[in-house]
């Protein structure tokens, strides 16, 4: 069976989308609207065990928004909370667990627009 790189990426937008009011992307395009999501990076490791093969990753979002204040920001946070532990399908490998892991917010230099981080810990298989 194949990595299952892809496959998350494409199940992870898609709950992504259904649990947010706001764009998710894994680039942004130019001239974008506020607020919106951004898939920013993964880092995985081998969490093999007996014989199943296990990786463990932790996705990196971003949030982008340029409402007065925090108040946005971590009412997106409040919605990408909701996946802890939900189901994601994915079309090669098997989602064992997703949680969020860590949060984080600030305003950014400009003094307009305001950031928050959340990474997530997936546990799949393949």
């Amino acid at each position: 069976m194949s990595r299952p790189e892809n496959a998350l990426l494409k199940g992870l937008i898609s709950k992504l989308e259904s649990l947010c009011d706001c764009e998710i992307y894994d680039y942004v395009p130019q001239g974008a609207a506020y607020p919106y999501v951004v898939i920013d990076s993964d880092i995985s490791s081998n969490e093999d065990l007996l014989n199943v093969r296990m990786e463990r990753r932790f996705v990196y979002l971003s949030i982008w928004s340029r409402d007065y204040g925090v108040y946005q920001v971590k009412s997106i946070i409040d919605q990408i909370d909701a996946i802890n532990e939900s189901v994601i399908t994915l079309d090669s490998g098997y989602m064992v667990s997703v949680r969020v892991e860590r949060t984080h917010t600030n305003r950014e230099p400009d003094n307009l627009t305001f950031m928050g981080h959340i990474t997530l810990r997936v546990l799949t298989t393949h």
